[in-house]
């Protein structure tokens, strides 16, 4: 049986209209699945009701803007307590003191940088097609639908614009480069040599 895709959407005060786009990104995916977004209700919660909320979920995007605030910081703990898939995203802006200490004093796990809402989306959209591309198939997608979302995910590649001048991209910037070549294969597969 297919199991439904839950997210969680970790943002500081600043950002909290970034939020909508992750919505965004999974409605504009090229399949209907079944999936869950989460959030820490605006008043009252509890750390035990923050646990809930992030515990059994498949990605926790943690956003980032100029400050760390409340409760971002014990939902980033919460899912680095739970094992959750984290995916950090910074927003290219200047950050307090505070945010500061936040990435430098051992919450540093290499953050993705966006500048704006469509580059938050796009980099949303390719991680979900990422997640989704489950080698179990965990979300009972069929071939056609695998093929969609790769894509799409092209499609979103290939209009990528060119970082401006000045500013870290490639190597510089960070990231992952990725061997098509050297794919991680199913356990028993053999390799030719």
């Amino acid at each position: 049986m297919a199991e439904k895709l839950r997210i969680f959407v970790s943002a500081t005060h600043d950002l909290e209209n970034e939020r909508s786009v992750i919505g965004k990104a999974l409605a504009e995916l090229p399949v209907q699945i079944g999936a869950e977004i989460r959030r820490t209700p605006v008043e009252g919660a509890s750390y035990d009701d923050i646990f809930e909320l992030i515990a059994n979920v498949d990605r926790v995007y943690f956003l980032l803007g100029a400050d760390i605030t409340a409760p971002a910081g014990a939902e980033w703990q919460l899912a680095e307590k739970l094992e959750r898939s984290l995916y950090p995203l910074r927003k290219a802006t200047r950050v307090t003191l505070a945010a500061q200490d936040f990435m430098r004093l051992g919450f540093f796990r290499g953050w993705t940088v966006f500048s704006t809402s469509a580059e938050l989306e796009r980099l949303v959209t390719l991680d979900l097609v990422r997640i989704l591309n489950h080698p179990k198939n965990r979300y009972g997608l069929t071939l056609n639908e695998l093929e969609l979302l790769n894509l799409h995910a092209k499609r979103i590649r290939a209009a990528q614009p060119v970082p401006p001048a000045g500013e870290p991209s490639g190597a510089e910037g960070g990231g992952v480069l990725l061997d098509a070549g050297h794919e991680e294969r199913e356990e028993g597969e053999l390799l030719e040599e």
